[in-house]
């Protein structure tokens, strides 16, 4: 009987470990402005908290274990950060993971649609390796894209989208490396939270500097 006991011990706490040691959350669920009582943040066990400013709580995953974007995985160096400001979600701040970044960018293009304005650059990379990042950059913004004439290897493409939808602005950043690589950030945030300077790394007033600056206001 104490060796059944044992056993049923130890299945139980596999049971357990495995209910409640492999949480995972889908970053896209998220809306700004919500109540951040919605998504119960604080008992995921998914994010490290931050609550030393009066209504700001920062939210951290550090290597985005168990966190994705709808299917896409994130990157796990850089992170994921929520702010929540008064209450409400008002900030989301994170990566894809590079294998996975174009998916990432054609994602969030079709859930903001055409963007208010855009920056352009150039990427010289490989040609062959390159090909499939150039047909698919060229579906998603075909005004933006085309290999440049001038220079072999180089193509311009969208290196920055921003979104205004009246309440929010929203934006993604693509980074081209000479081996093919994909780098990303994606950040949205509501104009509340913006201009109230509740967010980390954006600063209001928005800096003349900022290519963003005659829109963010």
């Amino acid at each position: 009987m104490m060796k059944i006991a044992r056993v049923l011990i130890l299945v139980f706490a596999v049971l357990i470990n495995i209910c409640c040691g492999n949480q995972s959350f889908d970053l896209s669920s998220v809306s700004l402005g919500d109540d951040a009582k919605k998504y119960d943040f604080e008992n995921k066990d998914l994010f490290l908290k931050d609550a030393a400013k009066t209504d700001i709580i920062q939210y951290y995953a550090d290597e985005n274990k168990g966190i994705t974007y709808g299917n896409i995985p994130l990157d796990n160096t850089m992170g994921t950060r929520i702010t929540v400001y008064k209450g409400k979600v008002g900030a989301v701040d994170t990566n894809a993971a590079e294998k996975y970044a174009l998916d990432f960018v054609e994602k969030i293009v079709k859930k903001h649609g055409n963007p208010t304005a855009s920056i352009t650059d150039k990427a010289t990379v490989n040609a062959n390796l390159a090909k499939p990042i150039f047909e698919k950059l060229k579906k998603l913004s075909p005004e933006k894209v085309s290999w440049n004439q001038h220079e072999k290897n180089t193509f311009i493409y969208p290196s920055s989208f921003f979104w205004d939808d009246g309440r929010n602005y929203s934006i993604l950043s693509i980074s081209i490396e000479n081996d093919g690589e994909i780098r990303n950030k994606y950040i949205s945030v509501t104009k509340d939270a913006y201009r109230n300077n509740a967010v980390f790394g954006m600063k209001y007033p928005t800096p003349p500097a900022s290519p963003w600056y005659k829109y963010m206001n």
